[in-house]
């Protein structure tokens, strides 16, 4: 049987304990600073130590810290000292501000550095939001918006047509430069009744920074206003008072147009006793087109003995908005023992 000794076993020890310190770990990364920075660019740095792997390394950059666009992979090496490393970022928006940070890998595993910032020289592209329409006819309108100059010059102009492709745009206008939001309206005029309209407003500072505000619609009022078709129900909730009629009903107008646009105005409901007007109600319509309203009697009307008969004409009259002319349903008739 050999004989061990510690003497004898110092030896593998000491080369067993070299062998852990050789092996390789993973990478360590530093980021750097932002340098060489420019309206649209910028040189990005940082430093690699491989740790005795082979490692490549990105940096990853965006507006926020979620990042989003990364650079391609590079290699950094596979030795035990730490190695400068850079990259330029382009395309980049003007007066913003972006987040980057440099992450490497190997087979040992993954480092990533710290988060940085930096600023974009220049200012920031102009802004745009499309606003609501005004001054709306059969053959006009007034369009609105909100112009963002960023600290420049602004030209807007709001672009417009029968599809979201436009085609017909306004006259330019430059607004000073500044760093509040300005309001802007341009009037149009000659346009066909009852079409529907897509517009935008779209800024711009030069030929390359641009924007433009969210696609919108409007049709202009039909000429002539088709009727509307009313349809409606009277019930009562008891024969004894109080007593509350409910007339429910709906409002419809041409296949060719919008719900959007013929759901809204008022229904006026009244009841007679033979042709005295005795109570009048109004109902809005509602955003599916319909509309309800509720008449409390507390009294029946007219007079007579206990237990008469009371009959009441129920008249319902849809008022019209720019869409849908005035039109009546048929009356209906409630009667009360």
């Amino acid at each position: 049987m050999k004989k061990f000794t510690l003497a004898a076993a110092v030896p593998a020890l000491l080369a067993a304990a070299a062998g852990v310190a050789l092996a390789a770990s993973s990478p360590t990364v530093t980021t750097g600073s932002a340098t060489s920075i420019s309206t649209t660019s910028v040189v990005l740095n940082g430093t690699v130590n491989p740790n005795g792997a082979k490692t490549t390394y990105y940096f990853e950059w965006g507006p926020t810290d979620a990042f989003g666009v990364q650079s391609k992979a590079a290699s950094a090496g596979s030795g035990t000292k730490s190695v400068s490393v850079k990259t330029t970022a382009s395309g980049l928006i003007p007066g913003t501000t972006y987040y980057y940070r440099l992450d490497a890998t190997s087979s040992s595993g993954s480092a990533v550095g710290s988060t940085h910032t930096f600023k974009t020289a220049g200012n920031p592209p102009p802004g745009a939001t499309t606003g609501a329409v005004e001054d709306l006819s059969k053959n006009s309108v007034t369009l609105t918006g909100v112009v963002y100059p960023q600290n420049q010059a602004t030209t807007y102009y709001f672009q417009y047509g029968l599809t979201s492709q436009y085609g017909l745009q306004t006259a330019p206008v430059t607004v000073a430069a500044g760093t509040a939001p300005v309001s802007v309206i341009q009037p149009i005029q000659g346009l066909e009744p009852g079409t529907t309209f897509h517009y935008r407003l779209f800024v711009e500072h030069g030929t390359q920074d641009e924007d433009a505000g969210a696609d919108a619609t409007f049709e202009t009022y039909p000429s002539p206003t088709p009727k509307a078709r009313v349809s409606a129900r009277t019930t009562h909730s008891s024969r004894k008072v109080p007593v509350t009629f409910t007339t429910t009903g709906k409002v419809s107008g041409p296949a060719s147009t919008p719900a959007s646009l013929e759901c809204a105005g008022t229904v006026r409901v009244t009841y007679y006793d033979g042709r005295r007007a005795v109570q009048t109600d109004f109902a809005p319509v509602q955003a599916n087109c319909t509309f309800a309203a509720a008449a409390p009697f507390h009294k029946l009307p007219g007079k007579g003995p206990k237990g008469r008969t009371v009959k009441l004409s129920v008249r319902i009259r849809f008022l019209g908005n720019p869409y849908l002319a005035p039109a009546g349903a048929r009356n209906e008739s409630v009667t009360l023992s």
